[in-house]
């Protein structure tokens, strides 16, 4: 928290775009020890039956906080400026952790085990040069030096992989991966974190740039999503206990699939209140798949192995929100490109439709993936 914290508040300070990358790249290291830890405390806590209820009420107040923050964040923006944005979590990151340090309660580890150095630094190597290619890719296109470099990924994963197989200690302990749920929790992951961290970044842009809502408006409407999906996370734990994570999953990517082209249907700033029955609508599709892909990840695995399993699906979660912002940001590109609209300039209003097309058309082409994944998936129930 304290890591987080810090990291967020000096980012107001930054005065180049690299010295904010680095800032943000120390800020997701206090992020990546927070959530799986969390996690692990609650699973730990509680009995397998009561898996899919308690995340689904972990679940509700990471959906708040979107609810409050987009519209928060667009008052910051219009009053102040961006920097306050980030200068307002440090307060509240320096409670959390004295709040921490005071009620949370130490448990005795018996076995500690030691980083996985080569793993750590392959592995960085490796997502460092996928969304630097994809960066650059959205950009300048396809050039040679994309090329070497994706090519380059193929050893890359080889050896990665060769590595983890025989330390006795891995980074990422490949056997998880022969179980047949956890993979395909993490392949829908991907299809979903696409279809919504991605969307968001995609729709901010549309709303903002080519419909033309100041920020605090753009905020509102995509924080009702998050309001749409407090309303049915609990329903998706009922769901799940009655027919297992497949039903709830499929239900709410084809609604994504069905509400986020209809998005383009907003062509004016005079429409708020269509935006806001549309995003809600499309946030209560999203609420019902959170907590089964969450549940469906440790439901197979005993709890000596939960501390690890969270880990490797909320690393999995991180790579695949940034991969959802990447697949955006191409397509808004490839938009740009074909509409013939240099990337240095305005979107003229005629042309916005045609640039962003592709993104949403390419979301329920990804939900409808995740939905065939889905259908695979082992029907387990929680005991």
């Amino acid at each position: 928290m304290l890591i987080f914290g810090i990291s967020s508040t000096l980012c107001a300070f930054a005065t180049t775009l690299n010295q904010l990358i680095f800032l943000r790249f120390a800020q997701g290291i206090g992020g990546g020890i927070l959530i799986p830890v969390g996690m692990t405390i609650i699973y730990r806590v509680y009995d397998k039956s009561e898996y899919a209820s308690i995340t689904s009420f972990t679940f509700i107040p990471s959906l708040i906080a979107p609810a409050i923050a987009p519209f928060f964040g667009g008052i910051l923006l219009k009053t102040f400026s961006w920097q306050f944005v980030f200068v307002f979590s440090g307060p509240i990151c320096l409670l959390l952790a004295i709040y921490s340090i005071i009620h949370l309660k130490e448990e005795s580890h018996e076995v500690r085990y030691p980083l996985d150095l080569m793993g750590f630094i392959l592995s960085s190597i490796i997502l460092i040069n996928i969304f630097y290619s994809l960066s650059q890719l959205s950009k300048f296109g396809f050039s040679l030096s994309i090329i070497f470099r994706l090519m380059a990924l193929i050893p890359l994963c080889w050896i990665f992989i060769k590595i983890e197989k025989n330390h006795k200690y891995p980074l990422i302990n490949l056997k998880f991966f022969k179980n047949n749920n956890f993979v395909r929790a993490n392949l829908i992951q991907l299809c979903f974190q696409i279809c919504h961290f991605g969307a968001i970044f995609m729709i901010g842009l549309f709303l903002q740039v080519g419909i033309g809502f100041s920020a605090m408006i753009s905020g509102l409407l995509m924080g009702i999503q998050a309001v749409g999906a407090i309303v049915t996370s609990r329903y998706s734990v009922y769901l799940f206990n009655k027919h297992g994570a497949s039903l709830p999953i499929t239900i709410g990517l084809i609604g994504i699939a069905i509400f986020t082209p209809m998005i383009m249907l907003i062509n004016n700033s005079n429409m708020p209140i269509f935006g806001l029955i549309l995003f809600f609508i499309r946030g209560t599709f999203s609420g019902l798949c959170g907590t089964p892909i969450q549940t469906m990840s440790v439901l197979n695995f005993n709890k000596k192995e939960i501390s690890t399993i969270n880990v490797i699906f909320n690393a999995c979660r991180q790579v695949s929100i940034s991969f959802g912002v990447a697949i955006s940001s191409l397509s808004i590109s490839l938009g740009m490109y074909i509409a013939k609209v240099p990337f240095t300039s305005y979107i003229p209003k005629r042309k916005v439709l045609e640039i962003f097309t592709y993104g949403f058309c390419a979301i329920p082409i990804i939900a409808i993936i995740g939905v065939w994944i889905a259908s695979g998936i082992t029907k387990t129930r929680p005991s």
